[in-house]
């Protein structure tokens, strides 16, 4: 009995990282674009590898902040990657797209067509019957 209890705290304790780790990444991907929001519009090849250009974007604050919740992610992946079943984690990083269109709404004050919805509610169900599987 005991052993099993410790077992579901150790895989609740994954889940949590899990979670954390697809927040992370999710919170990365709104600075990147808030930083590219604030940019000048890349609209060819050669304007993305200007030196000017990519020094700017390697040197903005909110492309360097994206890269250090990347690099939390990173770390409660790995620390969720040694009790989970990847079969079972990989499908579970979806639920970041949920995250993301809500903090675009909310944090970018993206449109969201009812349509983007529908797909982000059909990402919730598959993850829901990931967790069940």
């Amino acid at each position: 009995m005991l052993v099993k209890l410790w077992r579901g705290q150790k895989a609740m304790f994954a889940m949590m990282l899990l979670f954390i780790c697809i927040l992370a990444g999710a919170s990365g991907q709104i600075c990147w674009k808030h930083a590219m929001n604030n940019r000048e519009e890349i609209r060819d090849i050669n304007s993305l590898f200007n030196a000017k250009t990519i020094f700017g974007i390697i040197t903005d604050k909110y492309i360097i902040a994206g890269l250090m919740f990347y690099g939390f992610a990173l770390i409660f992946w790995l620390g969720a990657m040694s009790t989970l079943e990847i079969s079972f984690m990989y499908p579970m990083l979806s639920l970041g797209y949920v995250i993301v269109a809500v903090m675009a709404f909310i944090f970018l004050g993206e449109n969201i067509a009812l349509a983007r919805w529908a797909g982000i509610a059909l990402i919730v169900v598959g993850s829901i019957l990931i967790t069940r599987g």
